[in-house]
Order: structure tokens, then C-alpha cells, then sequence
């Protein structure tokens, strides 16, 4: 990113460089797709798969599981 100090009178300055980005959780166990055997025809996100996006961690029970009247084949 461009930045032109000069324009702005040398009274602000980028803080580009000491912005944090998050990558996201690491994660301890692999993604939960690949083992479930819904896999190939879901289209909804199972409980499992939004635990593991938000803490890389799910518990194996919760694969294939989905909300109350979802199913994995809409």
C-alpha cells in the first residue's frame, strides 16, 4: 500500500505494517467432512464443521448433526 507522507504534512502516519491479521483458530483436528458420510450430498454446515471453523477443535459426536428440521440433503 502506498502512502504519501509529504501530502499529508507528516502528521499521520500508515499503520498498515502494525496491523494484526488473524488467520483463524489452529486447528487440532481435521476437518470433519472427511470423514463423515454425508460429505458428497450436504449443503448445509453440521454443528461439527461450524465448531471446528470457530475452534478448530469438535467433538465427534456433532458430525452429521444438524439444527432442528435441516437435514444434509435440502
Amino acid at each position: 500500500m502506498w502512502y504519501d507522507s509529504e501530502a499529508m504534512s507528516g502528521s499521520k502516519k500508515s499503520n498498515v505494517a502494525a496491523q494484526d491479521i488473524y488467520y483463524g483458530p489452529t486447528n487440532k483436528k481435521n476437518d470433519p467432512c472427511a470423514t463423515c458420510p454425508l460429505a458428497a450430498t450436504c449443503k448445509v454446515e453440521c454443528k461439527a464443521f461450524k465448531t471446528w471453523c470457530d475452534k478448530g477443535d469438535y467433538n465427534d459426536a456433532f458430525v452429521g448433526v444438524f439444527k432442528k428440521g435441516l437435514t444434509a440433503m435440502i
